[in-house]
């Protein structure tokens, strides 16, 4: 080769050309070994900085806070194209509608579901999800599957430090939540004043039910407005009433956070861990553009988000524009909510933004026409799975038995969990619904 070189050279009769001819050969044979792993220091970087790149462009891609890890390692080139999935369903905000497409989702792919032991709720709710409450992934003999196919779809409190414990890497976390108002009036139609018409229709009594706690407690058995609600349970809401979460904070305690949290930097912490570990936060004022980012985030079809919610109820809303000391009340009292709503707003249009605004536009046409096609053309068998492990209205109504709380929601959970649970799980699962504020009332 050298003798080559100087062949080229005399002929051109330069050294500069033969140094230009060495310099070129020489930058070769550095890239012909950087490429074939000869210097695994600078690989390790380009591959880590593109692997970042590649990160910056997933908009679903989460980064991983301090001393969390999932519980095996990424190796999911021969998963199906399905994505497992932890869907929080919190309460009052529109997260049913997103539960039925879900449903629709798990029942097209055989997937698995944490079975509801009370009502619709799963892992222990209202305290933070324990795998000990969950069926599936508490029996599970391949912890470390990366291609799991049990899913959580249902109420329970957002536990992230198990989810990455015992989920597999590929799982998505997401969550939807609401206008705080919006959400404070939803919940007290559907937990009272629904309830209270209800019962006046059919002739029940509305008893000593702890299931719409605390607002029976709150309004006295007494048929109120949400306005006159909200002026009750400003001066009267303590932690000592059942379910009193649902009148304070009630989205960041479904996300696992404290409800009583009042500093603004400790708020802004726990905003910041939940954003760190979810993958999505959808937002009800926007549904559609959520649905959108829902299907890209779980590998969905068209038909997945053809689905209509025929859930929902109508019920006179109120706007607290022209009530300053009521809006002040409300704004002290859901100061954690509010934070909540307004961080994962903007959180939700940078993922429009990124996502791409044209192909998003594109998207919601495509979806609004699905709709309209489709208009009547429903899930039935995912909403008869979906119903048949509901209460209906009339168990709200059953008059309560004055025993003890435990005792209680024991009886209740012998009709409701799996057969094969043991006596000391129900008494576990009730102690733990207790002492996290879902108990009933002596």
């Amino acid at each position: 080769m050298k003798k080559f070189l100087m062949q080229c050279c005399r002929r051109r009769r330069s050294r500069s050309t033969y140094k230009l001819l060495m310099l070129t050969f020489g930058t070769y044979v550095i890239f012909f070994c950087y490429w074939n792993g000869k210097t695994p220091q600078i690989a390790g970087i380009e591959a880590d900085f593109n692997m970042k790149a590649h990160m910056s462009k997933d908009i679903f891609r989460r980064d991983v806070y301090a001393g969390d890890s999932f519980n095996e390692d990424e190796n999911t080139d021969k998963c199906p194209n399905w994505r497992p999935f932890v869907f929080i369903k919190t309460h009052k905000t529109g997260s049913t509608t997103v539960r039925w497409i879900t449903e629709r989702y798990i029942e097209r792919h055989n997937l698995k579901k944490e079975p509801q032991f009370l009502s619709s709720y799963v892992g222990g709710f209202p305290g933070r999800m324990q795998l000990k409450f969950m069926y599936y992934l508490n029996n599970r003999t391949n912890t470390s599957d990366p291609c799991n196919d049990v899913v959580i779809n249902a109420h329970s409190r957002l536990n992230l430090t198990l989810i990455k414990e015992v989920m597999p890497r590929r799982t998505r976390v997401f969550t939807i939540i609401r206008n705080p108002w919006g959400q404070f009036q939803s919940s007290f139609n559907f937990f009272y004043a629904w309830l209270f018409e209800e019962a006046w229709r059919l002739g029940f009594s509305l008893g000593d039910n702890c299931f719409i706690y605390p607002y029976l407690y709150i309004a006295s058995g007494r048929n109120i407005d949400v306005l006159e609600y909200l002026d009750l349970v400003y001066e009267n809401l303590n932690p000592q009433i059942p379910f009193f979460f649902r009148s304070k904070n009630p989205q960041a305690f479904d996300l696992g956070v404290d409800p009583n949290t009042e500093d603004e930097e400790e708020i802004k912490r726990e905003i910041e861990k939940l954003d760190a570990g979810m993958d999505l936060v959808m937002i009800n004022e926007y549904m559609d553009e959520s649905l959108i980012l829902l299907k890209s985030l779980l590998n969905m079809t068209w038909d997945d988000l053809s689905q209509e919610d025929d859930k929902v109820r109508s019920y006179s809303q109120h706007s607290l524009e022209n009530y300053p000391e009521r809006l002040a009340k409300f704004e002290k009292m859901f100061k954690l909510d509010i934070f909540l709503y307004h961080h994962f707003n903007a959180t939700f249009w940078r993922k429009v933004d990124e996502y791409g605004r044209e192909e998003m536009n594109k998207d919601l046409t495509e979806l609004r026409k699905l709709r309209a096609i489709k208009q009547v053309i429903n899930s039935s068998e995912a909403k008869r799975n979906f119903e048949r492990n509901q209460f209906y209205s009339q168990t709200f109504f059953n008059i309560i038995p004055k025993t003890s709380s435990e005792t209680l929601l024991v009886k209740v959970l012998q009709r409701k969990l799996p057969k094969q649970s043991d006596k000391k799980l129900q008494h576990d699962l009730a102690r733990y619904m207790v002492d996290n504020h879902g108990g009933c009332p002596i």
